[in-house]
């Protein structure tokens, strides 16, 4: 019998917050023709500071197709398919790498970094509203929270 159990309520209230998220951010990109995983990309290729990958992975150049996978946690093929749909609406495009000219760097187009600001106005309302109600600290404690999380589970 399953039995009430705080580690799998922090577990699903933290499954049901990201998933709430999603869903939230899909209804702020839709309105512009794209998923919330393409908008992530976006910001990823804007370099973002805010993104925790850009910590555990400084970058000086562009980034590549499988960083982004790697980025976002998702198989190269997805990342492929994703790619392709942003370059079709010319917010992506691909450069060649200086140094190795078979590797493809990516970079957003002038109309993928005028999209980047549209939505960043949108999300910095949205998670200032959001996040009105909690201090620095708790927000602080928080990430703390998540990064501890996030070393044991790639221990």
């Amino acid at each position: 019998m399953l039995k009430k159990n705080i580690n799998a309520s922090v577990i699903f209230h933290s499954i049901k917050l990201s998933e709430t998220w999603k869903k939230n951010g899909d209804l702020i990109t839709q309105k512009f023709g794209i998923t919330t995983q393409q908008w992530f990309i976006l910001l990823l290729l804007a370099k973002d500071p805010n993104i925790l990958y850009f910590k555990l992975h400084p970058h000086t150049k562009p980034l590549m197709a499988k960083e982004l996978a790697e980025a976002m946690n998702v198989s190269r093929a997805n990342i492929t398919n994703m790619l392709n749909v942003l370059i079709r609406k010319k917010l992506v495009v691909q450069i060649s790498d200086k140094e190795d000219k078979r590797r493809k760097r990516l970079s957003l187009t002038p109309q993928g970094m005028q999209l980047v600001e549209k939505l960043e106005k949108l999300r910095y309302t949205y998670n200032n509203r959001m996040l009105s109600q909690f201090t620095l600290e708790e927000k602080r404690q928080f990430i703390r929270f998540v990064d501890i999380c996030l070393q044991l589970m790639h221990a």
